[in-house]
């Protein structure tokens, strides 16, 4: 598995790619990142097939609109999402495939109701539901970061 982390401020954005078939994800793209992102994926031969939300975003301007325009790939969310512009809605539990890598959804609502986590191989993507250093209180809830560690590590 290819993997690139993308930091802006506290975001963290993630370039995750199949080294066999060079298909990709993008997990959390921020708007003023777009050309970074395009350089990413070319400098690892990587073909951008899907851009996922985890949440509906308020801490960061979310780029997945435009690059789904640019690339003419789909907005992956959760099913909970609001947006209207999302192309393919998973439900906890379902899969993406991205080449020969399985991205597995969770819903894990709390600090959105349409949040989810994504787990693939050795890594578990958790958006907002876990943050580095801390949590999101009052909005937080331990349920929730329980529940998601559980999952992943029983492989869901």
């Amino acid at each position: 598995m290819l993997f690139e982390t993308v930091s802006v401020g506290g975001c963290r954005s993630y370039l995750i790619g199949c080294e066999t078939t060079c298909a990709a994800v993008l997990i959390a793209p921020e708007l003023s990142q777009i050309d970074r992102y395009i350089a990413l994926a070319a400098k690892d031969g990587l073909r951008i097939r899907y851009l996922v939300d985890t949440h509906t975003h308020a801490d960061h301007f979310s780029a997945t609109q435009q690059l789904a325009r640019q690339l003419a790939v789909p907005v992956v969310m959760h099913g909970a999402s609001p947006a209207p512009f999302v192309d393919l809605r998973l439900q906890g539990g379902e899969l993406l495939a991205v080449g020969g890598l399985r991205l597995q959804a969770l819903h894990t609502p709390g600090h959105t109701r349409d949040s989810m986590c994504l787990c693939v191989e050795d890594r578990v993507f958790t958006g907002d539901t876990l943050l580095i250093g801390g949590t999101d209180a009052p909005t937080y809830r331990a349920a929730t970061q329980v529940r998601c560690m559980r999952a992943c590590l029983r492989g869901y």
